[in-house]
C-alpha cells in the first residue's frame, strides 16, 4: 500500500513514547510487544477535498487503519507526500505544503504549535484571502497586502465559547498574541520564500510598537485572603465540603510555591515529585518543551507533606495524579481547574479589591517576585519558571523587585555624592 501508517502518540502514551515518536505495523514478536494503543494515522497527502495530510482513521487498530485507508484510496486520487512543487503556488497549496512540513512528519513540531499555525493559516489567511480576491501565495509580496492581512487580526473566540445573547463582539488581539502570531506568519512567509514562490519576506518590514506587559503579583494581605476563602469555594457542580477545600488549597499551594502553569499543575502526578538531587527536601520534575529538558523546582516541605495528605484522584500508566480524575480530557480538566480558582479569587476580592487584577496565573507572577524580592539569583528564578531566555524573567518582572529599585537608588545616591566631592 502506498499510503503509510503509523502510530500518532497522545499526550499520555501506555508505552510513554514521545508524542514525536513513530511507530509501525509491528512484523515480530519483539515489535508486537514495544507496541502501544495510540491511534492511528495515514502519512501523505489524499486528494479528498483539497489536500490532506497526516489524516486520523480514527481508530488503534491496524487492520481497520489498512481498511480505512484502502478506501480513501478508492475516493480520490493519492499522491506521494512531496509534490513537485509549482513556481507560483496557489495559497491553499502552500499552506498545506507548510503544516505537512512542520508536523510530526516532518520536524516533529510540538502539536499545539502546529494548531496554532493551522489557526493562523486556515482561519485568518485563507478568509482574508478569499475575501480580497487572492488566490496565488505571490499576492503576499506587496506590503501593503500582507500590512493589511495583519491589521484583520481580530480575536476569533472572544468569550472562551460561552453561549452570548446577539453577535459576538470584535476584539482585538492581545500584543502578546499578535507578536507570535506575527512571528509564526513570518516563518510561513520564509518557508514560501525558500521555494521561490515569494521574493521577499515582507513580514520581517511589519513591527509592533507595544508597551511591556508588566506582571503583578499578590500582596502578602492578599494571599492570605485568597487562602481564607477556600473553605467557602464550590468545586463547580455546587458542592463544598473538606474534600474540596483540601484539594483546591493544595492545587493553590502547588502553583504558588512552584510556580507552574495551571496545565502543568492539573497534571501533576507523583512520578514528578523527587528528592531533591542535594538529597535534601522535595522537587517537581517538570517539563520544558521549548528546550525539550526537564527543570527540576525545588519545593518547601510542606507542600510535599500536604500533597501526600491528599487523595489520589486519578491513575493511568502507573502514574498517580492529584488533579486530574485521567477520564477526561486533559484540556477540559483545565478549564475546570481554571473556572474554580477564578471563583476563588472573585470571593477573596468581596472584602476588598486587590491592588493589581488577579487571574490563576497571578500565583506564578507571586512566586517569581517573591523569589527575587529575598535575593535568588534572577537565573535560577528564569529556569525554574522554564523561561527560554533570563531576558524574558527580567521583562515581566524588573519593576517589581524591590532589591533592583532599592539597589538603583544606592548607586544614584553614591553617584552624586561622588559628583559634588
Amino acid at each position: 500500500m502506498a499510503l503509510k501508517l503509523f502510530r500518532r502518540h497522545g499526550k499520555v502514551c501506555s508505552k510513554h513514547y514521545p508524542t514525536q515518536a513513530r511507530l509501525y505495523r509491528p512484523r515480530t514478536k519483539a515489535e508486537v510487544a514495544k507496541d502501544c494503543r495510540c491511534a492511528i494515522s495515514a502519512e501523505g497527502t489524499l486528494r479528498v477535498r483539497g489536500y490532506i495530510t497526516n489524516k486520523a482513521t480514527g481508530t488503534a487498530s491496524w487492520d481497520d487503519a489498512e481498511k480505512t485507508a484502502a478506501e480513501w484510496l478508492k475516493w480520490g486520487d493519492f499522491v506521494p507526500h512531496a509534490p513537485e512543487e509549482k513556481k507560483n503556488s496557489d495559497i491553499q497549496y502552500a499552506i498545506d505544503s507548510f503544516l505537512a512540513s512542520i508536523g510530526p512528519h516532518g520536524r516533529n513540531v510540538d502539536p499545539t504549535t502546529v494548531k496554532k499555525f493551522e489557526i493562523l493559516l486556515q482561519q485568518r489567511l485563507l478568509p482574508f484571502a478569499q475575501h480580497r480576491g487572492y488566490t496565488l501565495i505571490g499576492n503576499f509580496d506587496d506590503l501593503d497586502a500582507v500590512t493589511k492581512f495583519v491589521e484583520s487580526w481580530r480575536n476569533l473566540n472572544p468569550h472562551r465559547n460561552k453561549k452570548v445573547d446577539g453577535p459576538l463582539p470584535l476584539k482585538p488581539l492581545a500584543n502578546s498574541t499578535k507578536r507570535a502570531d506575527l512571528e509564526r506568519f513570518r516563518a510561513f512567509l520564509r518557508y514560501c520564500e525558500e521555494r521561490a514562490w515569494l521574493a521577499t519576506n515582507q513580514a520581517k518590514k511589519i513591527r509592533f510598537k507595544s508597551k511591556v506587559e508588566k506582571k503583578f503579583g499578590f500582596e502578602p494581605d492578599e494571599e492570605e485572603r485568597v487562602f481564607r476563602a477556600i473553605d467557602s469555594v464550590d468545586d463547580g457542580r455546587g458542592r463544598t465540603g473538606q474534600y474540596n477545600a483540601q484539594e483546591l488549597r493544595v492545587f493553590c499551594l502547588v502553583m504558588r510555591h512552584a510556580g507552574l502553569r495551571i496545565s502543568d499543575a492539573t497534571t501533576l502526578n507523583d512520578k514528578q515529585l523527587v528528592k531533591r538531587q542535594s538529597g535534601k527536601g522535595w522537587a517537581f520534575r517538570v517539563y520544558q518543551q521549548k528546550t525539550e529538558e526537564w527543570v527540576y523546582v525545588p519545593i518547601p516541605d510542606f507542600v510535599e507533606q500536604e500533597l501526600g495528605e491528599l487523595q489520589v484522584k486519578g491513575r493511568r500508566d502507573g502514574r498517580n495524579y492529584w488533579f486530574w480524575t485521567c477520564e477526561g480530557a486533559i484540556d477540559t480538566a483545565v478549564t475546570n481547574w481554571r473556572e474554580r480558582v477564578t471563583r476563588l479569587l472573585a470571593l477573596a476580592e468581596r472584602e476588598q479589591k486587590f491592588l493589581h487584577a488577579a487571574t490563576p496565573h497571578t500565583f506564578r507572577h507571586t512566586f517569581s517576585i517573591r523569589h527575587l524580592n529575598a535575593g535568588t539569583d534572577i537565573k535560577f528564578v528564569s529556569r525554574w519558571l522554564r523561561h527560554a531566555s533570563i531576558l524574558t524573567t527580567e521583562k515581566h518582572y524588573a519593576h517589581a523587585v524591590k532589591g533592583t529599585m532599592i539597589a538603583s537608588e544606592e548607586a544614584y545616591d553614591r553617584s552624586i555624592a561622588c559628583q559634588l566631592n
